[in-house]
């Protein structure tokens, strides 16, 4: 054992047990606890080990921490990193429900939306996924039934955050956010969604403008309704003050007995082009299938930025870049969406991406599949695959391995649930 894995592991030992005994004793309730170690491979320059991995930059071995407890108006988690002795932490929030459809969340989270979506095997939600670490920020759902049809549900939420504070941003930059979603079902077994999300990065300073870029009341009634900055020198028209970004969200569900069909699209939009669909069919296309094999969920997935910058004043979407806000989509150094689309540069990509996980028979044995490929130019393979066997109730060991063509590397992880 290296002297850098006792060091962290010693580190890890003692935050986790201070931890666990502070809160067990605030929360004496029965709560969840549970301590997850990875050892990476040697070479960590693999894409599955550096994206959808909650923003973490993987370091030899990792240890992480969660601790979870929910009542039936409150609910509380807790999770943490430790990565080369630095203690951090990532989706860690409380949430209070007014009513089963309504409730206030604050802390670290990822997102309230597409609630249909498999972030385990995805190659990555098109606006938040587990690629960058969650973002600060208050957010409030509620939904609306309309009760003399039963048939048509509506769902929304509005939240606030803040970004990091870096080498670009001499202020933080704030992130605000909205949704509706209307749901339709179709007798007991279809659900039919179409959603509307828009994302917008405001306010803050930056260090080439060397000005705020509108923090006020008024600046943020702009924001919520994409209205128009100043108008720049050299262009045609003046751009909506912040940078903006968002999606259609379209999804379908249908159960057969135990047997769950979904198909979704994310249609990304930047501007008002977008919002018209004048960027055609550019977004995440997802097919997955659930119990259709025992125990046993396929995810295909389709991912197109190729008609992006279409050479038109008004048509000159960067999906993730922005002029102002020159580090684009992303948190922390890492993009806040989908991992394949690039956020420093135009970058017209297609990806084909397979997902799969299951048990391996009625046995404690489970996998996981993840396999991508750039299909628009030559690209390699990019593969994991993970086996875990379940050793008493409470403790889960993996092996996994990790490939980008013909470079190969072999992990393992622990996971250990002290209270469950």
């Amino acid at each position: 054992m290296s002297s850098q894995y006792k060091k962290i592991s010693k580190y890890f030992t003692r935050a986790a047990l201070i931890l666990l005994l502070f809160f067990n004793n605030i929360f004496a309730d029965n709560p969840k606890v549970k301590i997850l170690i990875i050892d990476n491979p040697k070479n960590m320059d693999f894409w599955w080990i550096k994206n959808n991995n909650f923003g973490i930059d993987p370091s030899s071995t990792n240890n992480g921490f969660l601790w979870y407890k929910k009542n039936s108006t409150i609910t509380y988690q807790l999770k943490t990193l430790v990565v080369d002795s630095s203690f951090n932490f990532n989706e860690s929030f409380i949430k209070y429900n007014f009513s089963k459809d309504t409730y206030l969340r604050f802390g670290k989270y990822y997102r309230d939306y597409s609630t249909y979506f498999n972030d385990s095997i995805s190659s990555g939600h098109i606006l938040i996924s587990n690629n960058a670490e969650a973002i600060p920020k208050v957010g409030f759902v509620s939904a609306y039934k309309i009760k003399k049809t039963n048939i048509i549900d509506f769902n929304f939420g509005i939240s606030h955050g803040i970004l990091d504070k870096n080498t670009s941003y001499t202020k933080r930059p704030m992130l605000h956010e909205k949704f509706i979603y209307m749901t339709i079902r179709s007798g007991s077994n279809s659900i039919f969604e179409i959603g509307f999300v828009h994302e917008a990065i405001w306010g803050g300073k930056t260090l080439d403008d060397g000005e705020y870029t509108g923090s006020s009341l008024k600046d943020f009634l702009k924001v919520f309704i994409s209205a128009d900055g100043p108008l720049i020198e050299n262009t045609l028209h003046a751009n909506a003050l912040g940078n903006h970004l968002g999606i259609w969200d379209f999804s379908y569900q249908k159960r057969q007995s135990d047997r769950l069909l979904k198909i979704y699209y994310q249609h990304f939009f930047e501007d008002t082009s977008g919002l018209r669909f004048a960027n055609k069919t550019d977004g995440l296309w997802g097919l997955e299938l659930e119990n259709y094999l025992t125990n046993t969920n396929i995810l295909i997935e389709y991912l197109s930025t190729i008609n992006q910058d279409l050479n038109n004043d008004y048509l000159r979407d960067g999906y993730y870049n922005h002029s102002t806000y020159n580090l684009g989509w992303s948190y922390k150094d890492y993009i806040i969406g989908n991992p394949f689309i690039n956020n420093l540069a135009i970058v017209p990509t297609e990806v084909m991406h397979l997902g799969i996980e299951g048990k391996i028979s009625n046995s404690n044995n489970s996998y996981k599949i993840l396999s991508s490929r750039r299909i628009n130019i030559s690209d390699d393979i990019k593969l994991k695959i993970v086996l875990k066997r379940q050793l008493f109730d409470t403790v889960d060991y993996g092996i996994f391995l990790v490939s980008d063509g013909r470079e190969k590397g072999l992990g393992f992880s622990l996971d250990w649930i002290i209270n469950n």
